[in-house]
């Protein structure tokens, strides 16, 4: 057998013939494409991994907005003698994402989403996320049917390019048979609409030829009928294989063939651009169990009872996940999983179990079912649950499984990932001789998960792929599971992750050669040139699968564990616009690798220059990449440090001294903004902000933007002559005289020096609305005296100042430990950042952020005596990362006749001052929100100043504290 090897460079760089195509392609496409195009080291080296163990470095990087804009980048492509690969959210996990060609990544164009009317059908762009449409159907009790267990983050392009299934889809809800209707792009230009009548008329004229050899593929299939027998098995169960053949046999238009050989083809005989599906019911009533058994055998034999014979039902069990034993050792630790731990055994399988139904009573019937078969073969424990939040819970940890299982691997190694399918009534035999084939190999660390329903096993290991032999080994098992699967159980060696470069050499061995002969034509019949993706899904290379491999060098230990799935990039602020956490992890391990091999120090230096802008500056440090992240990858602190490490001893004694003297700090910062305001009643405000731009642009962007809406802050809040203070009692702690209950109220420096817009209802500033609602609500208020300059050290900590972060924070803590009489009394501040990074200091106050104590403590004793119709509500990365969306929610709600949360803002970018020096950051992250408020709103709130003020730039309406909204709401 030919052996395998790793070439002594694991990185797979760009050839300087491509370099050089890579650049003539940008120049080619400048006026014709408006989205970013990259062709630098930084930039090309951040998009060269998708979620694979593969990387491939694109000789460009061009963001597509438009269907002309696709005709133009293949006309560029064809030119230059480029292939392109389209890439949607990078999701993939067989290596069909990257190239060492054009990657051209779905912008902000693709975002269509039309529900028709009875949500029986919904239209979507292929950059729309899987839950962002469930999210929009759910009123409805609507989804469509493909249900990845990435669905948070994957797209619907690559959904219809994989023909992605998942957990509840099964084969019958899969894209396939759910589509109504797809509008794409073939590599000649041409666009055609299934669903236009005259688009279709249009394409038989000018494409006769191309449909006539559709037509004679079907019928020489059709008179074939061993061939026609293998298609209808091979697809009676999740097979993603090579090109949907099905189709061939399924219809008798060619142009019907057609469409339906898009799907699955990953990207690889045209672009999809919109596609229409029929939706299915998400029935209200659900309940979910996770079920352990004895052993793998007696699970298979339950699962193989509730399958219905493998078709896919919306009403009883819909989904049954099963979960070996290693598989649930790496999430035990969590707290769902503890009510199942006193039933688990060493060699215990779970499996998760849904039970849906359109009402209660069909509901519990369909219960006592499940309960019977699951009996019926000696399950240990049965517990099934209405509870939504259980339920949510344990569906997260089978989600998270792909990052959490390679959470667990040994750092430095690459996730390896594979899914099977079997046909469902041999599934119990297939686990067991999945699990002997794994550890045979010396994949002992292997997990085993999978949709058992569909009788798909996902499993994953890992490897070092820079070691001498790793390849062999993968090789080796590779070509004994494509035996087991393929030819021992006649299943699908790729259920639903598509085929990509890890399965494309074995295509031919599971379908054998007549039918791969068919692929081929179809391959040229579409796309003659192979400009598109070519080597994925078709390629004559045996050792493709083995070549182009990751490694994943040490360089962090807070990020050492990503595996780079991509989870966390659309909670990021700063994704596609420069670089998203994954991508930042990515290069740092690049940049780590160089550094420790010596290889190539000019490229090494070209990255750790360019990183600063997309890599340090414009990285929010919000740290919501961590709540995606199914093992709470924390990037925002890997930057953090790098800030921390590239700080001079010139800056560190600047942030010393700024430290020493926040005071006048913040009183020049305040000036400042006030300054600005007052030259605004003078000035247009668009004037004054071209003034400051232009400032910033001859200061290397040292000096601050000042935007419209920016306002100056109260300052420091003056307390009334009726509370007790330490230094006029000579007391720690104030003396409780009137009887009340005394609380801490430390309000931060943001609210201090940044106020909120002015609107139509009078509203106080948040420190004026914090102090009356405490006292409305029968509190006596304890501020810390000299507040001018009193801070968390968040700003420091942000910037990569740990020391004087400690400083600043510690001092701050420590007095207010003294005004709570060692923790006796609240500690309340006014914006959740400083909460959050107050709670992290050692010390006896309980910091608590507004929100909490308002709702706990401040409103059940106020009478709310108006409301507005309807209040925008904006969770900041903090208040998330606290989990204090529903108290704020709660709050808003008790003001409002109705809210409307931001669903297409995470954090907002603002980050602390990051809105002042890098407001394009805001700019990004904001894009979309005046699409999030509805027609009626005026206004809308957050519990940090200056997210309000970033909001209130860009939503068109103004946004202001919490606080601010209930002291109006409720004032007498």
């Amino acid at each position: 057998m030919q052996q395998a090897s790793i070439a002594p460079s694991p990185v797979h760089h760009v050839t300087p013939d491509r370099q050089e195509a890579g650049e003539r392609l940008v120049a080619r496409l400048k006026g014709k494409v408006q989205g970013r195009m990259y062709t630098d080291p930084l930039m090309t080296y951040a998009w060269s991994g998708d979620a694979s163990s593969y990387r491939l470095i694109p000789a460009a990087v061009v963001f597509i907005n438009s269907e002309d804009e696709v005709r133009a980048v293949m006309a560029a492509a064809r030119a230059e003698g480029l292939p392109i690969t389209f890439r949607a959210a990078g999701t993939s996990l067989s290596g069909q994402a990257v190239t060492d060609g054009v990657l051209a990544v779905l912008g902000d164009g693709w975002r269509k989403l039309e529900i028709h009317p009875g949500a029986e059908q919904i239209t979507l762009g292929p950059a729309i996320i899987v839950a962002h449409a469930n999210t929009a159907l759910k009123k409805f009790n609507k989804k469509i049917g493909p249900d990845p267990a990435s669905q948070a983050t994957c797209k619907i392009g690559g959904v219809v390019n994989n023909n992605s299934s998942g957990m509840c889809c099964g084969v019958t809800q899969n894209t396939y048979h759910t589509m109504a209707r797809l509008r794409i792009v073939l590599t000649d230009g041409t666009m055609l609409d299934s669903g236009d009548t005259a688009s279709r008329d249009a394409f038989r004229a000018s494409h006769r030829a191309m449909l006539d050899g559709l037509h004679l593929l079907h019928h020489e299939v059709m008179a074939d009928a061993e061939l026609v027998a293998l298609i209808r098995k091979k697809y009676r169960i999740k097979n993603t294989v090579g090109y949907s053949l099905n189709a061939l046999v399924d219809y008798h238009d060619p142009l019907d063939m057609l469409i339906h050989l898009m799907v699955g083809s990953e990207g690889t005989l045209g672009f999809v651009s919109e596609v229409t599906y029929n939706t299915v019911p998400e029935h209200p009533f659900k309940s979910t169990a996770l079920v352990p058994f004895r052993d793998p055998q007696s699970a298979g034999r339950a699962i193989i009872k509730l399958a219905n014979g493998g078709v896919q039902v919306t009403t009883g069990v819909t989904a049954a996940e099963y979960i070996e034993r290693r598989a649930l050792a790496t999430v035990e630790h969590l707290p769902p999983m503890a009510p199942l731990l006193p039933w688990l055994t060493d060699t215990s399988p779970a499996v998760l179990i849904d039970v849906t139904a359109p009402d209660a009573a069909t509901l519990e019937a369909e219960v006592a079912k499940a309960v019977a078969i699951l009996a019926s073969e000696d399950a240990t424990h049965i517990d099934f649950s209405t509870d939504a939040a259980r339920s949510h819970a344990l569906w997260d940890i089978r989600k998270g499984f792909f990052a959490s299982g390679g959470a667990a691997r040994p750092k430095g190694t690459a996730m390896l990932t594979e899914d099977v399918a079997a046909p469902i009534e041999r599934l119990a035999e297939f686990v067991t001789d999945m699990r002997k084939l794994l550890d045979a190999h010396g994949y002992e660390d292997a997990i085993i998960f999978g949709h058992a329903l569909a009788g798909n096993l996902h499993f994953q290991m890992s490897d070092d792929f820079a070691k001498p032999g790793s390849a062999e080994k993968f090789d080796r098992f590779s070509h004994d599971l494509s035996q087991l699967v393929s030819v021992q159980y006649g299943g699908s060696l790729k259920a639903e992750h598509g085929t990509g470069r890890a399965i494309a050499p074995f295509v031919e061995a599971e379908w054998g050669a007549k039918a791969y002969g068919l692929m081929h034509r179809i391959k040229d019949l579409f796309d003659p040139e192979g400009l598109l993706n070519p080597g994925v899904l078709l390629n004559a290379d045996d050792k493709v699968h083995i070549k182009h491999l990751k490694v994943m060098p040490l360089a962090d230990e807070l990020v050492d564990m990503c595996i780079e799935c991509g989870f966390c990039e659309p909670a990021c602020p700063s994704h596609q616009m420069t670089l998203s956490p994954r991508q930042r992890i990515a290069v740092t391990r690049e940049r780590a690798r160089l550094r420790a091999s010596g290889e190539d120090p000019e490229r090494l230096k070209r990255l750790d220059e360019d990183f600063q802008y997309p890599g340090l500056d414009t990285c929010a440090a919000c740290n919501l990449c961590s709540i995606r992240c199914p093992v709470g990858i924390e990037t925002g602190t890997m930057i953090i440090g790098q800030r921390a490490q590239r700080r001079g001893v010139t800056a560190r004694a600047m942030a010393g001294l700024v430290a020493d003297h926040r005071g006048s700090v913040e009183h020049m910062m305040r000036g400042g903004v006030a300054l600005a305001g007052a030259a605004r009643r003078i000035i247009p405000a668009p004037a004054i902000e071209a003034i400051t731009d232009g400032a910033r642009r001859l200061t290397g962007e040292r000096v601050p933007r000042v935007s419209r809406a920016l306002h100056h802050g109260p300052g420091s809040p003056k307390p009334a002559e009726t509370r007790q203070y330490p230094r006029k009692t000579g007391f720690p702690v104030p003396i409780a005289q009137t009887g009340r209950q005394s609380v801490v109220y430390f309000p931060s420096c943001a609210t201090r020096m940044f106020g909120a817009p002015e609107t139509e209802h009078d509203l106080k500033a948040v420190p004026d609305a914090m102090l009356a609602l405490l006292e409305r609500a029968g509190f006596d208020v304890i501020v810390p005296e000299h507040l001018n300059g009193q801070c968390c050290g968040q700003p420091f900590q942000s910037k990569g100042f740990p020391e004087q972060a400690a400083s600043v924070g510690g001092e701050l803590k420590r007095e207010l430990s003294a005004l709570s009489d060692a923790g006796r009394l609240s500690v309340v501040t006014d914006a959740s950042t400083c909460a959050k990074h107050l709670r992290e200091f050692p010390g006896d106050a309980p910091v608590l952020d507004s929100s909490q104590f308002l709702l706990s403590q401040v409103l059940p004793r106020l009478t709310i005596t108006r409301t507005l119709p309807v209040v925008a509500v904006h969770h900041n990365c903090s208040a998330q990362r606290l989990a204090e969306q529903p108290m704020t929610e709660a709050i808003a709600q008790a003001c409002a006749d109705e809210i409307a949360v931001l669903s297409s803002v995470t954090c907002c970018g603002y980050a602390g001052d990051k809105g002042l020096f890098f407001p394009e950051l805001n700019a990004h992250a904001t894009r979309f929100v005046k699409s999030d408020i509805p027609a009626g709103c005026t206004l809308g709130v957050s519990t940090v100043s200056t997210c309000a003020s970033g909001l209130s730039e860009h939503a068109g309406v103004p946004f202001v504290g919490l606080a601010s909204l209930l002291e109006w709401a409720s004032r007498p």
